[in-house]
């Protein structure tokens, strides 16, 4: 018997784990699903056999109009083939927040030639690494977590910096020369930062046209050594794709202007830690990081003890309103697909190439 609550509505299986329900399942999630679809819950064990994970995602999908993914990733529901997909004649929609690594866990040519719309949802945190990454650029000039501990263990004002004039350092953000490596969704967001700080920030980024980055009121440089030279703040939010690794060299660190601050908050990856450590362990740099190669980093890693470095646990996207909203995110483009409507996060094709390491793929 057909129940009146649920004819009429598209079923939607949403996956996920007992680590990922509680991060970036919500209310307004459920709200969201509730107003539309039916719901088909697979909690997934990260221990269970790989196989078995799968026959329970295949079995949910039989039946299912489309496919949420609640958590970061794939979350163990394998690689969704042509055969697997096939097996699912009703699937129309794929929702899923991985940072355009689709291609890692379903044939995405095979969804499209099947017609399912996939949407990415990644860019909707990056409002909160943005505003990460400008705390971390203010906390450097100013030295706010040195400070704090200074104060925390009995001590004041080291009467060698600051208001004595001392520390030729400059110590404040306005009209300072910036510097981004890359202007992707989160430098985006982050020069409507800093548009009060009247900052003159230009951005090095092969994949963006200039006409972009200047209606947005930079200037694009196409010399990525040339942009570290003229950087008092040099912010890297570069993603790691195999074009991207190792991309701040030993060069571009060189470069870097004496006292210059380094931020990094994308990944490790994409920067050659030994010539950043060197200047560091010199003096010559200041540096906030966010992200670590390997994560965590050893106990008695540099990164944690230089005292000109602000270390910080790969925090700047991982809150709970930013996991919340990337879900709730891929439950409002499911309820636009079967409205009807445009999705405003449509996976796009090129960036899923760009982003995929497969050895086939290359």
């Amino acid at each position: 018997m057909t129940d009146p609550r649920t004819e009429g509505r598209p079923t939607l299986v949403a996956v996920g784990t007992p680590r990922s329900w509680p991060r970036h399942w919500s209310a307004a999630a459920e709200r969201a699903l509730g107003a539309f679809a039916a719901r088909v819950d697979v909690t997934l064990d990260p221990e269970a056999p790989a196989a078995e994970r799968e026959a329970a995602v295949d079995h949910a999908l039989r039946e299912a109009d489309g496919l949420l993914l609640c958590g970061w990733g794939d979350l163990g529901i394998g690689y969704l083939t042509a055969q697997r997909l096939a097996q699912a004649p009703r699937l129309r929609f794929i929702g899923s927040t991985c940072h355009y690594r689709q291609a890692e866990f379903v044939d995405v040519a095979a969804a499209r030639d099947r017609g399912i719309a996939l949407c990415e949802t990644a860019p909707l945190m990056s409002p909160w690494v943005a505003e990460y990454e400008l705390a971390l650029v203010l906390a450097a000039l100013r030295g706010l977590p040195q400070e704090h501990e200074a104060v925390g263990r009995g001590g004041w004002r080291d009467p060698a910096a600051g208001a004595e004039g001392r520390d030729e350092r400059f110590d404040r953000l306005q009209g300072r020369r910036v510097g981004l490596a890359s202007f992707g969704e989160i430098h985006r967001h982050l020069v409507r930062l800093l548009g009060p700080f009247e900052a003159d920030w230009a951005a090095y980024d092969p994949y963006v046209p200039a006409e972009r980055i200047a209606a947005a009121g930079g200037r694009k440089v196409d010399d990525l050594v040339a942009l570290a030279a003229r950087s008092e703040v040099f912010c890297v939010a570069t993603p790691p794709t195999p074009q991207t690794l190792g991309l701040i060299g030993r060069s571009v660190v060189d470069a870097l202007p004496r006292d210059g601050v380094v931020v990094l908050v994308s990944r490790m990856a994409v920067v050659d830690q030994a010539p950043l450590l060197d200047r560091l362990r010199r003096g010559e740099l200041r540096a906030a990081i966010d992200v670590y190669d390997p994560e965590p980093p050893s106990a008695d890693s540099p990164w944690r003890s230089l005292p000109n470095v602000i270390h910080t646990p790969h925090r700047a996207g991982a809150t709970a309103g930013a996991h919340r909203a990337v879900f709730l995110g891929q439950c409002q483009e499911a309820r636009r697909y079967f409205a009807g409507e445009a999705l405003t996060l449509s996976l796009r094709p090129e960036l899923v190439a760009l982003f995929d390491r497969r050895e086939d793929a290359r």
